[in-house]
């Protein structure tokens, strides 16, 4: 019987894949991000996995709003990104990442981070902190986070890739580098980064303004516009706020800020112990009309959902509950506060509107209720705002008063 030749494989040498290589080190504490619940994993605090995460989310947030449909959207995404199988047809991420850390840094326990406020002045950067602090009701300690820690990221670009999808991962990579972080809570701060190196002016975001305006023209892109689709930078506002020592300063003063924006002291003196000025409260809250009504609240736009606690020993409580998305439990806030190192080394406070989908409807004590912007708010009267969007920007321009405030936004 004759036997058939079966021929060796040709060996083909793999295709060189671009790499995008930087080294990163948090400039404030991370918490959270672990496998539990507040906790960092101790072993692998900074992983792949989450970074793939945040990087999908701000190649949308730079990328998204040029494709017309959701349709074209993820196919867009999938083909850089991956995604699930259709049809028998794997969707393979075409962008490999690995981490590898170089310093481990060292532990933040909350009350550290966050010391407790003063009358006088208020809470600082442990407004943003909340979700770590002791929950004694629940017989949950405060959580420890970390800082300090550095770490190696490399991005492989497949060859596969067109010009175009990698300039659109590069621009995933430097927003998330100045907007986003690791961790839980990057939307206000923790686990802020900074590029270590020579590379460092390239990958962080403009100190002027005309070159941040130029960055953010061309991250964004040109074409379809469709901010509709998810978060974006297409038409968000900006503000760059220098003249901060470091990033705990910086995140101090803006944590100062927030806490004085949602009590609503601007047009007087800001005190922490006052009363806020919102109508959301006793003007709305309290006289709820029937369901399927119009109300007119401004804090729903900031962040779903809000909780009322009920206070022991407090007196003329007349609205304890939460307020919720109608058909979903939760809408992260549009607004990013958080410190940023610039391209020259400085550090500064970056505040940033994102262009997202507003909530029109919302769930009060099991009831839904149409949503609409209050046009008759004091705060927002006093502000001289047209939103609420417009009035963060405008109370942040209020409070930092003095300092060198860029503001770039709208395209």
């Amino acid at each position: 019987m004759r036997r058939s030749v079966i021929e060796a494989p040709t060996w083909h040498e793999p295709a060189k894949r671009e790499a995008i290589e930087l080294e990163l080190q948090l400039i404030t504490p991370m918490f959270g991000g672990g496998y539990k619940t507040r906790e960092v994993d101790p072993i692998l605090p900074i992983r792949p996995a989450p970074i793939r995460g945040h990087l999908r989310f701000w190649w949308r947030a730079t990328a998204g709003a040029q494709y017309a449909s959701a349709e074209e959207l993820y196919k867009a995404e999938t083909a850089i990104w991956g995604g699930a199988a259709v049809k028998n047809e794997a969707a393979t991420g075409k962008v490999a990442i690995e981490v590898v850390v170089l310093n481990q840094g060292e532990a933040a326990p909350y009350n550290q981070v966050a010391p407790r406020s003063t009358p006088r002045e208020g809470p600082k950067e442990g407004y943003f902190l909340f979700p770590f602090q002791e929950q004694r009701a629940h017989n949950i300690p405060a959580a420890t986070g970390i800082k300090g820690v550095k770490f190696r990221l490399a991005l492989f670009l497949d060859s596969s890739l067109s010009d175009q999808q990698r300039h659109q991962v590069r621009n995933a990579l430097k927003a998330w580098i100045a907007f986003g972080g690791v961790g839980a809570r990057t939307r206000r701060g923790c686990g802020a980064l900074k590029v270590v190196g020579n590379a460092a002016s390239h990958w962080q975001l403009p100190h002027d303004k005309q070159q941040l305006s130029a960055w953010l023209r061309q991250s964004v892109g040109e074409a379809a516009s469709k901010t509709d689709l998810c978060p974006s930078l297409k038409g968000a506002q900006i503000l760059v706020i220098s003249g901060f020592q470091d990033a705990k300063t910086a995140w101090s003063e803006l944590g100062k800020f927030w806490a004085r924006f949602r009590k609503g002291h601007f047009g007087q003196e800001y005190r922490p112990i006052s009363g806020g000025k919102w109508r959301d409260y006793r003007q709305v809250l309290c006289k709820l009309p029937p369901e399927k009504s119009t109300i007119q609240l401004a804090k729903p736009y900031l962040g779903l959902p809000i909780i009322y606690q009920k206070i022991t020993g407090a007196r003329n409580l007349c609205f304890t509950g939460n307020i919720e998305p109608a058909k979903s439990g939760r809408m992260a806030s549009p607004v990013i506060i958080k410190p940023v190192v610039l391209s020259n080394g400085q550090v500064a406070g970056l505040i940033t509107v994102l262009n997202a989908q507003q909530p029109t409807q919302v769930r009060i004590e099991n009831k839904t209720y149409n949503l609409s912007h209050p046009k008759q708010d004091p705060v927002i009267k006093e502000l001289g705002a047209s939103s609420v969007f417009d009035a963060v920007i405008k109370a942040a321009q209020v409070h930092f008063k003095g300092k060198n405030i860029i503001q770039v936004g709208g395209v």
